[in-house]
């Protein structure tokens, strides 16, 4: 998910100048590669970024037949389309406009790998709306995987005339000992910002997950402005002993403190973890680097529990001019709570490098969530386009 631009005007104003503003979604985008040739397809080139991903953790299970296979076919048609002619609007999924974005999580120190994925569609959004409902119900006959709470609450995220920057992306995980699991992210503006709180709210209404969101929204002060911005709601595609819902929330011009300070209500909270995550990585809020792009928090509610757990997304590029220099900051954060993870971490990046780090720009978010269950991520996007012009 990317987002940028500091909030500007009155706190509730919803404006293209406040709070969330995608980066290369909707922009021209120019084919910048040395490593893919422009006929390489899509699906070829995520394959071969999972596949690196997973050599340089070593991890095993899943043949490269299969991977492609499977990437094939949840990416069709796009899959088949050459990189070298980017998307005539640069796709929400990545930071860099791709169709998709890679990704690597740890949990308590054990790495999985993941590929979100986003329908180019004809650079219209009611195109990619319709590729993405046709994506969801093709996914629908994978082992494991349920759409019925996704068809409860589809008509609220899919109107006539869609708005925002995105509607319906995907994403796939996978599992040691299990098939692959996936996940559906919608725009809670897609109907216009001001009504995205009403949105979501609605759609956890929908799903049986009232009390959690209740907990939620009464600690966030029952109020969303530009400042704590639902920007997408998450999915898990399992059945109701699983259900699984996330609220994703950007903060646009407040402080590292004051998104703490909204986490709180989180079971897993850890005071000052939040705070320590940002500055740590970012600097302090007073740095320049704070208005390039929000921060977000993502709040995951399910049935059996009263109150949401808590991650904290902190944003790398553009914050950070190159990914060695994002690189540096979280592995010294790495260092001070998760020791374990920052060697395999800094050994991914420069696998998935095609260029020197001090040139490339392809860390788009990582994220961390403490307590009893430890998790890192870092989304990492395939670096093939650069802004036209």
């Amino acid at each position: 998910m990317r987002t940028t631009g500091p909030a500007q005007g009155t706190p509730h104003d919803f404006t293209p100048g406040t709070g969330v503003i995608a980066e290369m979604s909707g922009r021209p985008l120019r084919f910048a590669s040395s490593r893919y040739r422009p006929d390489d397809t899509y699906a070829e080139v995520a394959d071969d970024r999972i596949r690196r991903a997973r050599e340089a953790l070593g991890l095993t299970g899943e043949s490269h037949e299969s991977t492609l296979e499977l990437i094939t076919e949840i990416s069709a048609p796009w899959g088949d389309l050459p990189v070298g002619t980017p998307p005539r609007r640069g796709c929400w999924v990545s930071v860099d406009g791709m169709p998709f974005e890679p990704s690597v999580a740890w949990t308590d120190g054990e790495p999985a790998v993941r590929l979100s994925f986003e329908s180019p569609g004809d650079g219209t959004i009611a195109s990619r709306m319709r590729d993405g409902l046709r994506t969801t119900r093709l996914l629908a006959g994978h082992p494991g995987v349920s759409i019925d709470r996704f068809l409860e609450i589809a008509p609220l995220f899919t109107p006539d005339d869609p708005q925002g920057y995105f509607v319906i992306a995907h994403a796939v995980a996978w599992r040691p000992g299990g098939p692959p699991a996936y996940k559906v992210f919608l725009n809670p503006a897609v109907g216009g910002r001001e009504h995205s709180a009403a949105r979501a709210a609605e759609a956890f209404k929908r799903l049986g997950l009232e009390r959690p969101w209740s907990a939620l929204a009464d600690h966030l002060g029952g109020e969303f402005t530009p400042a704590h911005e639902p920007v997408c709601v998450a999915l898990d595609l399992v059945g109701d002993e699983a259900l699984r819902a996330q609220l994703y929330v950007a903060h646009s011009g407040v402080s590292a403190a004051e998104i703490d300070a909204k986490a709180a209500v989180a079971r897993d909270h850890v005071p000052g973890l939040f705070t320590r995550a940002l500055e740590g990585i970012n600097g302090p809020h007073t740095a320049p680097a704070w208005g390039r792009k929000p921060a977000v928090t993502t709040f995951t509610l399910d049935p059996r529990h009263d109150l949401p757990s808590a991650a904290t997304y902190v944003p790398m590029i553009p914050v950070h001019d190159h990914d060695e220099a994002a690189r540096d900051r979280v592995a010294a954060f790495l260092r001070a709570e998760q020791p374990d993870v920052a060697g395999p971490y800094a050994a991914l990046l420069d696998a998935l490098a095609d260029e020197p780090l001090s040139r490339s720009v392809t860390q788009n978010f990582v994220s961390y969530r403490g307590g009893d269950s430890r998790r890192f991520s870092v989304y990492l996007a395939p670096g093939l386009y650069r802004p036209a012009g």
